[in-house]
């Protein structure tokens, strides 16, 4: 029989392992933040189809390992958020067939935007922020 001491840290090994494998990550879908991280620092964008956990406000190369950061709206750097979204390199990817392999082309940006900022057909520039490019692209929306 093993000693009570053993037994309460094998105990915590336990726990402490099972909780780390249910952690959450860039592109999981989620209702709350707190479905993204326990210690905050991941939002739930509740915005997206079933949530979207991210990291808004990421700067180039700071989103983790399966992410890349996007800036939305780069034609108007006022205007410009980022955030963290899963990396991808084709749909399948992606969690669902409602979410896809979306690839960011800067070029798309420069002389698209008339006077008011806004580009034609109703899209948005996105670029990709990170100078490191780990992936094609990233999962978002199907419908956006």
């Amino acid at each position: 029989m093993m000693p009570r001491t053993l037994r309460v840290l094998a105990l915590l090994l336990a726990v402490g392992l099972s909780a780390g494998a249910c952690k959450k990550v860039i592109g999981d879908g989620c209702t709350a933040s707190t479905d993204c991280s326990a210690q905050g620092d991941r939002q739930c964008d509740v915005s997206q189809a079933d949530g979207y956990c991210t990291v808004q406000g990421c700067d180039p190369n700071s989103c983790p390992d399966e992410a890349l950061c996007i800036g939305f709206d780069a034609h108007a750097p006022r205007l410009e958020r980022r955030y963290c979204m899963a990396a991808c390199a084709v749909d399948d990817d992606c969690r669902t067939p409602e979410y896809r392999c979306i690839r960011p082309d800067p070029r798309a940006c420069v002389n698209t935007a008339n006077q008011t900022g806004t580009l034609p057909d109703g899209r948005s520039c996105n670029v990709l922020i990170d100078t490191l490019s780990r992936a094609a692209g990233y999962c978002a929306p199907a419908v956006q």
